[in-house]
């Protein structure tokens, strides 16, 4: 959907011409402010890296017209509609570049499909209260995306001097379903444990598949009570692998796995499922593989070998029988 300009704006993509019209997204709260050629562009899923960049450190790039469906994470478009598409002259800066300025640091890792150490670095070489109020300030624009991106780096960045900040976007995390960003800012800036608490406070409000979705945000915390939480939430049926895995994140111990496997299902499975979070492999959810979680008392392979046939001898449902066997084979890897 498009509509005129009424007020004299600069364009949102090329940062050069006027804006001349308003191009509609997914969020129609939102739209691109736009000159005509670089609306045509968005339209045509050909915009250049420079004017993609432009938009997506403003908007997010998650929204459909800027999605890594038509654009790799540097703007580059991989499927134009235009018959003639050129990014000469407008390549998007690289990290060096970017890191010139914080806010071109920001807008920079807005765009980026994932943030890593070298992002987080670049952005501790600034003063940590600087780097707040620059949060503060891209925060308050209102996009979801955005919100997002400054909280993990609030979480990676930033530690208890951002814990007012933190502590104020609980609601608005609560509102746009960005629980595990700001659950993961919380975990590294409140004192333990404000933040898990107002985390399972949030999840009271959801069932069913809305808190298996939402629950994830109770990694971030790595702390035995979220097993008993586990205990109490863990569906008594159609169990899915990410609830051993948050077990797995959460401090598990041998005790507790020989406690769950003694009860049966739906515990039984958590357990098992836990259990292979322990063992490195490729493909592995990326947050276990930067949290490597490790088995709290893991017993001897025997041991481990028994109890494992022990349940294979209870329940022999092929899922069960499966793990099992996996876990067998591979008990000499687990992280303990």
């Amino acid at each position: 959907m498009c509509h005129d300009v009424t007020k004299v704006v600069t364009c949102e993509a090329c940062r050069q011409r006027r804006a001349t019209e308003e191009v509609g997204d997914d969020d129609p709260d939102e739209p691109y402010r736009v000159c005509g050629e670089c609306g045509e562009r968005l339209r045509q899923r050909a915009l250049r890296p420079l004017e993609w960049f432009n938009l997506a450190a403003k908007h997010g790039w998650c929204k459909y017209l800027l999605h890594d469906d038509f654009y790799d994470d540097d703007g580059t478009a991989h499927q134009p509609t235009a018959d003639l598409y050129s990014a000469d002259g407008m390549l998007a800066p690289t990290l060096d570049e970017a890191a010139r300025s914080l806010g071109g640091l920001v807008d920079y890792c807005i765009t980026r499909w994932q943030l890593d150490a070298i992002e987080y670095n670049s952005v501790r070489a600034f003063p940590a209260e600087v780097v707040l109020e620059e949060l503060k300030r891209r925060a308050a624009t209102g996009n979801r995306h955005v919100l997002e991106v400054t909280l993990t780096l609030c979480a990676n960045v930033l530690e208890h001097g951002a814990a007012p900040w933190v502590r104020a976007q609980y609601e608005r995390a609560c509102d746009h379903n960005v629980l595990f960003c700001w659950a993961e800012a919380a975990a590294r800036c409140l004192p333990h444990p404000e933040g898990m608490h107002k985390t399972v406070d949030a999840l009271r409000a959801y069932s069913g598949p809305e808190l298996r979705e939402r629950k994830d945000a109770l990694m971030w915390f790595r702390s035995p009570s979220v097993l008993d939480w586990i205990e109490s939430h863990a569906p008594s049926a159609n169990v899915t692998n990410d609830w051993g895995r948050l077990a797995a994140l959460s401090g598990l111990s041998w005790s507790r796995v020989e406690a769950w496997l003694s009860r049966g299902r739906p515990l039984s499975l958590v357990a098992l499922d836990a259990l292979t979070e322990f063992i490195p492999r490729p493909g592995q959810a990326p947050i276990v593989t930067r949290l490597q979680p490790k088995l709290k008392g893991c017993p001897d392979g025997l041991t481990l070998t028994r109890a494992l046939e022990a349940y294979m001898a209870v329940d022999t449902a092929p899922r069960v029988t499966g793990t099992c066997r996996y876990l067998i084979e591979h008990t000499h890897e687990l992280r303990e």
